[in-house]
């Protein structure tokens, strides 16, 4: 019994000053954190939040706090707990009062020396480099590529050929049918019309969607096996690589993401690859720019980036803004990569036009506004003046405003019959739009936080999933011929496995992945590494995105990079540095 108790002595001995606050601090934060959440969990769950809680803080008030420590983790409690709470005011229980910010003081106090503790305890740790395997680089990825398919195999043969969407028909009636519209990328409706047009010729669609599903899940696996053969080829040991396996096989999400028919997939496999060359160039101080091989490798990325996705262009405007940082590699961005996404915007902008491509700008980029005046006509309509009203209505009458208004989405707005989506497009309509907005601004700000919590719940409340795979809409199956088919249910008469497989398609919430990136990047501030925070750069401009243009319908494809990137992400903040040319 005494070799047991003498630890414990040690340990409060050595804490004896700090164990009492800490605990205190912990337990009332554990407290606040289940009440204002409202999470139902049993007793073993709660203690061992309360004890990760306490030994965090135990960490925290070990020494005074720098300030740096205040600089970074005070913003990111405060964010994280004014989200978490605010779905209170959300679901009507407490408003934006006095309470509320007396009650959030308190909630962010508690979980500040946490917060700290944990940040000082990723900067402790490092991983220890372990050579590279004698294993070439492509048997590697080939080897890892092959064991993700055979885990995803059971996927593609219980839901196979592809799942279709909404989007997904109208990508192969553009593929098939023409109109070419960049709402929808160009080169992903492109790629479809290349691999399934020799199919739809010969009425054997259904045949062809087998073959694009096996290929766009062949993509995807590689991509994230390439993430695990460029951790390896860069030090790690094979603890990480098979928690990354464990990772992209122990939860069908990634399978059945793979399988969709939409650009998301492939256009966030691409960012995740982006993150990792510019990771890359960040730890060699832009060097890896100064090779052919490495011009020739962003140039690559840069287009598939651009081309992808509309948003991917911004993204890659910031990231080579962000390389001019660097001494070794400013020539080659001013000469090379600026004027190629100079040539881009031509290309998407009159080159498209030229064309006949339409490149329609939709109301889903405005959605936080127009979703703001959707709840105040919905909830205080005589709040607007004659003159707000006229002006608003060039674009959607007051009424209907508030009667198409739905928290969640912009969708039946945009949709509504009196939404003037023509006039919208101007110039002259974003402009109305943001006359009346900012009018009434000042007097509605508590109502403008609300309607944008409800809009962007998914992406600012790390306790909501909203469900990680949103299974594509059922009316579509069937669409050009394709026809979702159990093969495994064919030959066997066993349909469990289909279900198993949709019940196992769960994840993190991806505002608690976008709050975990940052705290990555606030480990690698502290630890004096702040050029690596680069490669983080991409998936930040991604969550930000959301954040002030929330697209139609709040669903997790939109940040699927933060789900690819998991393993990377974690490996970069522990990785051993070695200052070389990859």
């Amino acid at each position: 019994m005494s070799d047991f108790l003498f630890p414990l002595e040690f340990f409060v001995r050595k804490h004896r000053r700090t164990l009492p606050i800490a605990a205190v601090c912990s337990a009332v934060f554990t407290a606040l954190f289940l009440l204002i959440a409202m999470q139902a969990w049993n007793p073993v769950l709660v203690a061992a939040f309360w004890l990760c809680c306490f030994f965090c803080a135990l960490k925290g008030f070990a020494s005074p706090f720098t300030k740096r420590e205040w600089v970074a983790c005070l913003p990111l409690c405060l964010s994280i707990c004014f989200c978490i709470q605010a779905q209170l005011v959300v679901s009507g229980s407490l408003q934006f009062n006095f309470l509320f910010w007396c009650l959030l003081l308190v909630f962010c106090g508690t979980a500040l020396p946490a917060c700290v503790g944990l940040s000082r305890f990723l900067t402790a740790a490092r991983l220890s480099y372990c050579p590279q395997p004698k294993t070439g680089f492509f048997k590697q990825l080939a080897l890892y590529t092959g064991m993700i398919l055979l885990c995803w195999l059971p996927v593609f043969l219980c839901w196979g050929p592809v799942r279709l969407d909404v989007d997904s028909v109208q990508l192969l009636a553009q593929a098939f049918e023409g109109g070419l519209n960049d709402a929808h990328p160009v080169l992903y409706t492109l790629l479809l019309r290349l691999i399934l047009g020799p199919f739809y010729a010969l009425g054997l669609m259904e045949l062809g969607a087998y073959c694009f599903g096996f290929l766009q899940m062949t993509a995807v696996a590689g991509i994230l096996a390439y993430s695990l053969v460029w951790m390896r080829q860069r030090g790690s040991g094979l603890l990480p690589i098979f928690a990354g396996f464990g990772l992209f096989c122990g939860t069908t999400a990634y399978a059945f993401h793979s399988l969709v028919m939409w650009k998301d997939p492939l256009f966030n496999g691409v960012l995740l690859l982006y993150c990792l060359f510019l990771y890359d160039t960040a730890q060699t101080k832009g060097q890896t720019l100064c090779t052919k091989a490495g011009r020739l490798h962003f140039v690559v990325l840069n287009l598939l980036l651009c081309f992808l996705r509309g948003n991917g262009w911004p993204i890659a405007l910031v990231a080579c803004v962000l390389l001019l940082c660097f001494a070794a590699c400013r020539k080659t961005m001013v000469v090379l990569f600026f004027p190629l996404l100079v040539l881009v915007k031509l290309m998407t902008g009159p080159g498209y036009a030229a064309l006949g491509i339409q490149s329609p700008l939709t109301a889903e980029a405005w959605a936080i506004p127009l979703q703001q005046l959707g709840y105040v006509a919905a909830n205080a309509p005589e709040d607007f003046s004659a003159q707000q009203q006229k002006t608003l209505e060039h674009i959607i009458p007051l009424a209907q405003l508030a009667e198409s208004y739905s928290p969640p989405t912009v969708d039946p707005i945009k949709t509504c019959w009196a939404f003037d989506a023509e006039y919208f497009a101007t110039l002259q309509g974003k402009l109305d739009l943001l006359q009346v907005w900012l009018s009434l601004m000042p007097s509605h700000l508590s109502e403008y936080t609300k309607a944008w919590l409800m809009e962007t719940a998914m992406y600012t409340n790390p306790r909501f999933d909203g469900g990680t795979y949103s299974f594509p809409h059922e009316g579509s199956n069937g669409s050009y011929g394709i026809t979702s088919k159990d093969i495994v249910a064919y030959f066997t008469g066993w349909t469990g496995l289909r279900t198993e497989l949709e019940s196992r398609a769960t994840f993190l919430p991806p505002a608690l992945l976008a709050f975990g990136l940052v705290l990555c990047g606030i480990v690698q501030w502290m630890k004096g590494r702040q050029h690596l925070i680069l490669a983080y750069v991409p998936m930040y401009l991604v969550w930000i995105g959301m954040l002030l243009g929330a697209p139609n319908y709040a669903q997790f494809r939109y940040m699927l990079v933060f789900a690819f990137a998991i393993p990377t992400a974690l490996f970069m903040v522990f990785a051993p540095q070695r200052e070389q040319n990859y």
